[in-house]
């Protein structure tokens, strides 16, 4: 294990390290610190804000104090963070290019960037591209989205960009028959595959591994089904625990 790169050698904390008894949310600045503070690297989520700033948010959309849901990328910088404040015990959003300051190459990152429809797709990338390339630290990047990994894997070359997949539930029926089958990866050539534990078995995903592709399955919340998962897949990204490889 000690001879393969470190995106496939380490588990990485989902989200940052995060959760247990007064532990920080998910996505945070301080789930990120105490990632690097205990040698993990992370995952984080990035998506592009309307006044173009890379916030660190997982879902499409967030609900206003008044009830009513609005898309991340309708909103600015500031008026995601003042949503996010007005709800107890949320994450704070930060952007990619403050955790990657925080974080000063002491852990290794993994990007993965939340592509929700067509719009603002070309905006998104080249900004995900240009933080990493001002980036001194280890870093690699993930998309649902092949044809963010097609174009992120021509702009990044050296840095390893990931397909992720899975059962795909909630994308419509010709998306979803598509992104299980995993076939785009013949054009978009991603160097590895993240990939949905509760989906397994998975023939496509058999295809690819024996094509030489590693797969890094998500997530497993125990040492108990990290033991499982690594009977399919070379390595996991992990929540609500510490792995063994940290202790």
């Amino acid at each position: 294990m000690r001879d393969l790169p470190w995106h496939l050698s380490r588990p990485i904390a989902h989200r940052g390290l995060h959760g247990g008894p007064g532990g920080p949310p998910e996505n945070s600045m301080a789930a990120f610190r105490r990632a690097a503070a205990h040698g993990v690297p992370f995952e984080l989520d990035v998506q592009l804000t309307r006044d173009g700033a890379l916030a660190v948010v997982h879902d499409a959309a967030v609900r206003l104090p008044s009830g009513r849901e609005r898309p991340v990328t309708s909103l600015t910088l500031g008026e995601l963070r003042a949503v996010a404040s007005s709800v107890p015990g949320a994450a704070v959003p930060v952007t990619l290019p403050e955790v990657f300051a925080a974080v000063a190459g002491r852990v290794p990152v993994m990007v993965d960037v939340r592509r929700w429809g067509v719009a603002g797709a070309a905006g998104l990338e080249r900004a995900v591209t240009t933080a990493v390339r001002g980036y001194d630290g280890p870093v690699a990047v993930q998309s649902f989205d092949p044809r963010t990994v097609y174009r992120l894997r021509r702009a990044l070359p050296g840095v390893p960009v990931g397909q992720i997949a899975g059962a795909l539930r909630s994308a419509p029926p010709v998306l979803r028959a598509v992104g299980r089958s995993m076939a785009t990866n013949a054009v978009s050539r991603p160097g590895f595959l993240s990939f949905e534990l509760d989906a397994l078995p998975s023939p496509a995903l058999r295809f690819w591994q024996r094509r030489g592709l590693p797969v890094i399955g998500w997530t497993v919340h125990s040492p108990e089904q990290e033991r499982a998962a690594r009977e399919s897949v070379t390595n996991v990204f992990f929540s609500g625990y510490l792995p063994s490889a940290y202790a």
